[in-house]
Parts: structure tokens; sequence; C-alpha cells
């Protein structure tokens, strides 16, 4: 849907293959985020600490196994979530 000065209004979204995706290949105006399943929390995830940690040829599957959850420890059934931020 388009406003009547021609600015999208709704965001259109672009698939990303996370088995192909890296660190280094993301765009920066993505941000990560983890949510577990067993308690419901969510976390923004720093890139720069994965990229630290993993190095930045990781692919974001693989960052998906490694998510353990800060609130309960679950290790099982993470999902990492990917965000768009607003772009001018």
């Amino acid at each position: 849907m388009k406003h009547r000065r021609s600015i999208d209004l709704v965001a259109s979204h672009e698939e990303v293959a996370t088995d192909r995706e890296t660190l280094a290949t993301l765009p920066q105006w993505y941000v990560l985020h983890a949510r577990c399943p067993a308690c419901q929390r969510e976390a923004r995830i720093d890139r720069r600490m994965l990229a630290y940690s993993y190095g930045k040829d990781i692919s974001l599957a693989r960052i998906g196994l490694r998510l353990k959850c800060n609130g309960c420890g679950n290790r099982t059934g993470n999902q990492l979530l990917l965000g768009r931020l607003p772009r001018d």
C-alpha cells in the first residue's frame, strides 16, 4: 500500500536464506533476536560479539543451533529471528 506521497506504508520483506547467509554477508540493517519456546523469553543478540566468538563466516543456521536461553537454560528449539531496522 502506498501513501499519497508514494511512501511504502507496509515494509517489503526480503527472503533470507539462513543456511547460506553468514554474519559477513547479512546487511547491516538486519538485527538478530532469539526466542525461547519454553519460557517465551526474547532477547536481542549482538552480532559483533557473535562474530568475535564464532567468526564472521558462521551461517545463521548454525547460530540458531548454538542458542541457549539465559532465563531457563533451554538449549533445544530456540529460534533465531531477523528484524529490519527502518531505513530512510
